[in-house]
């Protein structure tokens, strides 16, 4: 490059193809943000009227029943016959209104990282059952045929996150339903076997209006909705089918699309699963659950193990599983418990909890990988997380980076934790048909641990100055997900039989929840102490214990919204949104605290009532 007074400038071939370059790739970054813009914009115009239209529905039927309720010339029976009507069109705005949310939260929580993946036993054919007779009655609303063929010697009894996989096909459904006008919808399950894992292959085919073939590449993202002038008049966020996709490809999984524009489509959902027993999806029987007598575990005789855990519910459920095995379990209910012991006797496992207060699992673990010779008795041991992080890379994070040998996320069941154990010994297999006891309640386990807090005592009030939710405080922040207060109708119910299940049995199910029940006075105090003191750091703990405690009771919906209130914790204190995720964990304490005192009052009714 030459340069001359007269301010120009001479370049060389090379230099002003660089230059050109340079420019083409400018102005192809700009086109790339100004679409990505005006694909927010279009969105947050879209999401605009889908979030209105239900309100505007709500707010003017909620005017009619006041105004009907106020009028004096009708009779009582025609006011009620009125006001019915009303409160169906509130009913189905409200539906409405919740599914858009909840695909908002999903794809905000998704592209934020904090999306969860909680793999669980579950029956197949179960699944099947809960949900077809819904797309049935979906589809026939709209006059269309629907049906569903399903391989029934695939394997029926698996692991994985039934709860999303239930969400990959419903929305895969309901999108053919939606955007067919007449015709049918059919879904055919087949899938194809490898080693311990299952990929079933569904497949989703319509008669609708199709997609035109320059529009497929756009189909799977957050912030499109293509042939937009067509479907106008469907109901949704069109974000179902981008949530479908980010959900499969934390899974491991894939989707794929054929499409005659005018004539149909077919959608292919391929999901992995892990295979847990022989038994097929034809054997599944319904007053039939995960029966230690009629699946094969192991015996770890004269083995020493020992659990970390500040909750007590889980060194509870850890030790009897433990205690079936024939294994001599100890449990420690904090980190400097723990490392007393793992400096005095030898063990051949050591589960440690992530999150517990002072002295969390990583830093006891950083502890002695630090001073060997302190420690020179356990130097060898496998020390194995045990975390209710089920997030997708936590697992490689624990291993990888903070040196854990293994990792199971709470709540684990029997075989999960029979499995994580055989890959560091060697044990004694038992087969169906083995001699009877070998799965009875453990010995000694009639009650709580002693020291574990006094009588069950009310929440108490709040601390000063702290009241409802703060204006726009009514949710989760953005992507925090979870059932917000009031969003499931203040309905805290527990599924006793999964919970059943999951402990392994009606006894130690009994113990556990008594210890969830001793508790409750000193957890309700903590979090009254921590929210007085802004000590989320302790809060996010004890928030944390209860979202994994409760999961494993079965009660679903608390853990949901413990889970939501330790994901404003943990992005408040990484300094993520201070003011609004302050202003949620300030505003939900007391929503919180009643959530959890009627978890612990239907809990406690079960136990005086003593049936499930």
């Amino acid at each position: 490059m030459e340069n001359f007074s007269d301010d120009k400038v001479i370049l060389s071939r090379e230099e002003y193809m660089q230059l050109v370059a340079s420019n083409e790739r400018l102005q192809d970054a700009e086109r790339r943000a100004n679409a990505a813009n005006k694909a927010k914009s279009d969105f947050l115009s879209s999401m605009s009227h889908e979030i209105r239209t239900p309100m505007n529905t709500v707010l003017g039927m909620n005017e009619l029943i006041r105004m009907t309720l106020g009028d004096a010339e009708l009779s009582i029976g025609e006011k009620i016959s009125r006001v019915v009507g009303y409160t169906d069109g509130i009913q189905h705005s409200g539906e409405m209104l919740l599914y858009v949310i909840n695909d908002i939260l999903d794809i905000s929580k998704i592209e934020s990282g904090k999306f969860e993946i909680r793999s669980a036993p579950y029956h197949f054919e179960k699944l099947m059952e809960d949900i077809l007779p819904l797309f049935r009655i979906n589809a026939e609303g709209k006059n269309l045929l629907f049906s569903a063929d399903i391989d029934k010697e695939l394997p029926g009894y698996i692991e994985g996150d039934e709860v999303r996989i239930r969400q990959i096909i419903t929305n895969i459904v309901n999108n053919a339903v939606k955007y067919t006008k007449e015709g049918s919808v059919s879904m055919t399950v087949s899938g194809r076997r490898s080693g311990d894992e299952v990929i079933y292959d569904i497949a989703v085919r319509d008669t609708g209006i199709g997609i035109k073939s320059e529009n497929l590449v756009h189909l799977f993202d957050s912030f499109e909705r293509v042939d937009s002038a067509e479907t106008h008049y469907i109901e949704g966020t069109g974000l179902g089918l981008a949530i479908v996709k980010n959900l499969l490809d934390l899974m491991g999984g894939s989707i794929e699309v054929e499409s005659v524009y005018g004539e149909g489509s077919v959608f292919t959902a391929h999901i992995p699963q892990r295979i847990l027993s022989d038994e097929k999806i034809s054997e599944y029987m319904p007053a039939t659950g995960p029966d230690l007598s009629e699946s094969s575990h192991h015996y770890y005789r004269d083995r020493k193990v020992l659990v970390v855990d500040d909750n007590i519910a889980n060194l509870t459920v850890a030790k009897s599983f433990l205690e079936r095995m024939k294994v001599e379990a100890d449990t420690s209910a904090s980190g400097r418990e723990a490392l007393e012991r793992i400096s005095e006797k030898h063990y051949d496992i050591i589960f440690l909890d992530h999150m517990m207060p002072e002295l969390s699992g990583v830093k006891v673990l950083k502890e002695i990988r630090e001073n060997p010779d302190k420690y020179q008795i356990n130097i060898n041991t496998p020390f194995i997380v045990m975390t209710a992080n089920a997030i997708i890379g936590a697992k490689e994070k624990y291993i990888n980076e903070h040196g854990f040998d293994g990792y199971i996320a709470k709540p684990f069941r029997f075989a999960e934790l029979d499995r994580m154990m055989s890959r560091y010994m060697e044990g004694e297999e038992i087969v169906p048909g083995a001699p009877a006891g070998a799965g009875g309640p453990p010995s000694g386990m009639g009650g709580p641990p002693a020291g574990m807090g006094g009588p069950p005592s009310g929440m108490g009030g709040p601390p000063p100055g702290v009241g409802g939710p703060p204006s726009g405080m009514g949710g989760p922040p953005p992507g925090m997900g979870g059932p917000p207060p009031g969003a499931r109708g203040e309905v805290w119910d527990i599924d006793f039989k999964t919970g059943i299940e999951t402990c392994g049995d009606e006894d130690t199910y009994n113990v556990v929840a008594d210890a969830y029940l001793e508790i409750q006075g000193e957890n309700a105090g903590k979090l009254n102490e921590y929210l007085r003191a802004d000590d989320w750091e302790n809060y996010r703990i004890v928030v944390h214990a209860l979202k994994s405690s409760s999961l494993t009771l079965g009660a679903k919906n608390f853990s949901g919204f413990s889970a939501t209130v330790e994901n404003a914790a943990n992005s408040f204190l990484e300094g993520e949104d201070i003011e609004r995720n302050l202003g949620y964990l300030r505003g939900s304490y007391n929503s919180y605290a009643a959530a959890y005192a009627a978890v612990c009052e239907t809990l406690r009714k079960y136990r005086s009532e003593g049936k499930s």
